[in-house]
């Protein structure tokens, strides 16, 4: 009993101590990047403040702009704005685009007729819907909503489609020699061995909405992250150009792990979201 208690306590000890080295050497890169920042800005001459404001400069603007307004919002405010306009993108595209995806994948003929289409479609930039949005809805969170929803879009429904095409077809035959009717077999069989790819899907089109947001808000947004780094460029302030690019980096980064985190809690049968036995 003690050496089964030793070795399963060795193999916790050994999987956290991988788990960690990943996330020291994130930090051990960041605190890297850091160093040489204020290495570039420290020594006189070798990087002028207006191109590239020191560490201590930009996390003094960060707080200024926490506390005070700028361009009508404070940091938080226009944060909020780009989140809520990225979230109405990105809800429509999932929303539209991975039921598509599983109808193209599960419908041959609906297949035949919408694929060339979306291949002419997709292929066209998202900002260069720009000012055709703006006409439509003008200046609006409407058009960038819209703007977000293109970039998403595609992702959605060419991972969905991938998804369902490539189960195992052995598998749905089994289901339906089983008893098991169309709907049945899509839902209990194809779905839940499709789900990983289509959640990778998910990531690409979150991500590809947050980046076209902050493109088409640079262009028409009146307020958030895009028309906050707008503004600092218009202020010459390099300060508040970094302060928006860091912002935009750090919300990325936690709508991604918010995103993994959700598909672990919902395909808990993936072998790599299963702990090992203690």
């Amino acid at each position: 009993m003690s050496g089964a208690t030793a070795l399963s306590g060795g193999r916790r000890d050994s999987g956290i101590a991988a788990a960690r080295q990943p996330a020291l050497y994130g930090a051990a890169a960041i605190a890297t990047l850091l160093f040489a920042w204020w290495l570039a800005t420290a020594v006189p001459g070798l990087v002028p403040s207006r191109v590239l404001p020191s560490p201590l400069d930009v996390v003094a603007r960060f707080a200024a702009l926490i506390a005070d307004p700028f361009s009508g919002a404070t940091l938080f405010g226009h944060a909020l704005v780009s989140l809520q306009r990225w979230g109405i993108g990105v809800l429509v595209a999932i929303g539209l685009g991975v039921p598509l995806g599983i109808a193209l994948a599960w419908l041959p003929p609906l297949r035949a007729v919408v694929t060339p289409a979306f291949e002419l479609l997709r292929y066209i930039p998202p900002f260069a819907w720009v000012p055709i949005a703006v006409l439509w809805f003008g200046a609006s969170t409407t058009t960038q909503a819209v703007i977000v929803f293109i970039a998403a879009f595609p992702a959605c429904i060419i991972n969905t489609q991938l998804a369902v095409s490539g189960i195992d077809p052995i598998l749905a035959r089994a289901a339906r020699t089983l008893g098991a009717g169309s709907a049945t077999t899509l839902a209990r069989v194809v779905l839940p061995v499709a789900a990983p790819t289509i959640f990778t899907g998910l990531r690409i089109a979150f991500s590809n909405g947050w980046m076209a947001l902050v493109g088409a808000e640079l262009v028409v947004g009146k307020q958030g992250l895009g028309f906050l780094i707008s503004q600092g460029q218009i202020n010459d302030s390099a300060a508040t150009i970094l302060v928006g690019m860091t912002t935009i980096g750090v919300l990325g980064t936690l709508i991604d792990i918010v995103l993994q985190r959700a598909q672990r809690l919902a395909l808990p049968w993936r072998t790599d979201s299963v702990r090992p036995a203690e």
